[in-house]
């Protein structure tokens, strides 16, 4: 173990981690454990890179660390300030001493990557729970449970002690936790309700997401809520997690997000909100020390609720019912 994690409430560009573990790890399953905002493969390319060391020498992904080794992290100076990661307008929707559930705005990173070390959900979590302890006595080093794109919006889970985020984000890779968004598509959608199952790759576009040599079986339910003159309202459950799924699924079926230009949805049409309208409307969980399902709903945010109204006449004065 490597303690709790690194607090991203502070500002640093160089990380240190003693090894503390009675048994020998490799040394980027060990330091995923610090820094588990990162994937496995970006922290496997640091080690490449030269950016992770071990007693000061290179080292590769592999390697045994063991107990009193030192790991020394080369992190990106970036842009921005520790402070500025205080107040970023993010609502708590459920709390207690193991999670917090938060309804996440449009335009926020969730984790520190690239340039953004600082502005970001994580950190602000971070900021927020600095000093304080958890029933062991620990401090409180919050960890993402799952992800959500830097324009989607709505509830993100987060683990607020090790033990409880390593049993909920087993879920969410189990695909146990259900889990429904809101989309507002380009074009009339098929009335009904839909099963669109198109496998997906890791491309930076659709051609290449779609066209990729390792294709994933990817499967997302869709059902219309609401009609408008040139879109249409969308549920969506992504029965599946792959990355970007419901970009990728609507705009291979031919409806893309509003918005959405990295998919084929093209620019935001004047006066539309200039990000593409996607919103995690609930979550639904296995609470690990409450023993319980635990649902988890965010309403929509006013600038997709003030166009809905705008689009439709009468106004929506809550999230659809899916």
């Amino acid at each position: 173990m490597i303690g709790r994690g690194r607090d991203l409430s502070e500002e640093r560009d160089c990380l240190r981690l003693t090894v503390r573990s009675a048994e020998a790890q490799r040394l980027d399953q060990h330091v995923l454990s610090a820094l588990s905002w990162r994937s496995r493969t970006r922290i496997q390319e640091l080690i490449h890179a030269g950016k992770i060391l071990v007693n000061g020498e290179r080292s590769k992904p592999a390697r045994k660390v063991r107990s009193g080794d030192e790991i020394t992290v080369r992190l990106s100076h970036g842009t921005g300030h520790p402070g500025e990661h205080e107040d970023l307008g993010v609502h708590v929707l459920y709390e207690d001493p193991w999670l917090v559930a938060v309804d996440k705005p449009p335009g926020l990173l969730v984790h520190p990557v690239g340039k953004h070390v600082y502005d970001t959900l994580l950190n602000h979590l971070h900021h927020r729970y600095r000093g304080a302890s958890g029933e062991d006595g620990q401090p409180v080093r919050p960890r993402l449970c799952h992800r959500l794109d830097v324009d989607t919006t709505g509830v993100l889970v987060v683990g607020k002690e090790p033990q409880t985020h390593r049993d909920v984000q087993r879920q969410f890779e189990t695909r146990l936790v259900e889990k429904e968004y809101v989309a507002l598509v380009a074009g009339a959608y098929p009335d009904g309700e839909d099963t669109l199952e198109v496998p997906i790759g890791e491309g930076r576009c659709l051609r290449t997401c779609l066209e990729h040599e390792v294709l994933k079986a990817s499967r997302t339910g869709v059902r219309v809520l609401r009609r408008f003159e040139r879109h249409t309202l969308v549920a969506c459950v992504p029965h599946t997690g792959r990355q970007n799924q419901i970009r990728v699924h609507l705009a291979a079926a031919g409806f893309p997000l509003v918005g959405d230009e990295r998919y084929g949805g093209g620019p935001s049409p004047e006066g539309f909100p200039r990000r593409y309208l996607l919103h995690s409307r609930s979550l639904r969980l296995y609470h690990p020390r409450l023993k319980l399902w635990t649902l988890l709903e965010a309403p929509l945010p006013e600038d997709f609720r003030t166009l809905l109204e705008s689009l439709g006449g009468a106004p929506l004065v809550a999230p659809p019912e899916i």
